[in-house]
C-alpha cells in the first residue's frame, strides 16, 4: 500500500509562549508526505510487515518568547521519517501453536512543540520488542512472554520548556526495558 498526502491548514492551532502564559494561536501550516506499507506471508507461518512514513511540514510565523522574532517550524511531534517492522513465525508444537515475534519502531528527530526550544528537540531513536507464545491452534487461548524496549533505548514521549518562568523543563520518558508474561482467553463464537 502506498498513499501520498498534502494538507494546507488555515488557522492551525499552535501553542505560543507569551510572557508566562502558554496561549493557543491560529497559524497557517502545511504538511505533505508519503506512507508506504508492505505485508507479506512468504511461507507458511511467516508474516512480515514493513512500514515507513516520510513527511515535510511547516507551521508559519511562530512567535518566539522574546515577542519580536517570528520563525517557521515543523509541526510538533512530526518526524520527517518514521518506520516500523515486524516478523512473526508460527509453527505447530505438540497439541498447539508456538510463535516467535520481533518488531522495531524507528523515529527520526523532531520537536515536541511548535516553539521548538532546544530542550524540546528529541533525537532519533529505535525501540525493539520481542515475544514468544504458545496457544491453541484455533486461537481461543494463548500464553506468552515478552520483552519491550529490548535494548533499553532512552527517549522522551513528551517535553515542554517552562524554564522562562519556572526554571523547569518537563519531560516524560518512554518506558525502560519491561518484561512479563500474559495469558489470554478469548470468549465468543467462531473458535471451533
Amino acid at each position: 500500500n502506498i498513499s501520498a498526502f498534502y494538507y494546507d491548514y488555515q488557522d492551525y492551532q499552535a501553542f505560543s509562549q507569551i510572557s508566562t502564559v502558554q496561549t493557543v494561536v491560529n497559524q497557517d501550516a502545511t504538511a505533505q508526505g508519503l506512507e508506504v506499507e508492505l505485508n507479506a506471508a512468504p511461507t507458511d507461518g511467516l508474516t512480515l510487515q514493513l512500514g515507513a512514513s516520510f513527511m515535510d511540514s511547516e507551521v508559519k510565523d511562530i512567535r518566539l518568547p522574546d515577542q519580536a522574532t517570528f520563525v517557521d517550524h515543523d509541526l510538533p511531534q512530526a518526524p520527517s521519517v518514521s518506520a516500523n517492522a515486524l516478523a512473526r513465525y508460527e509453527f505447530p508444537l505438540g497439541a498447539g501453536t508456538a510463535s516467535i515475534q520481533g518488531d522495531l519502531l524507528y523515529s527520526d528527530d523532531f520537536c515536541f512543540t511548535t516553539l521548538c526550544a532546544p530542550v524540546e528537540k528529541e533525537k532519533g531513536y529505535t525501540v525493539a520488542n520481542a515475544r514468544i507464545g504458545y496457544g491453541a491452534p484455533d486461537g481461543r487461548w494463548e500464553v506468552a512472554a515478552f520483552v519491550n524496549n529490548l535494548f533499553e533505548e532512552e527517549y522522551r514521549v513528551y517535553a515542554f520548556d517552562s524554564s522562562l518562568f519556572s526554571g523547569v523543563v518537563a519531560g516524560v520518558y518512554g518506558k525502560p526495558r519491561t518484561y512479563g508474561l500474559t495469558a489470554t482467553w478469548r470468549f465468543g463464537a467462531g473458535y471451533e
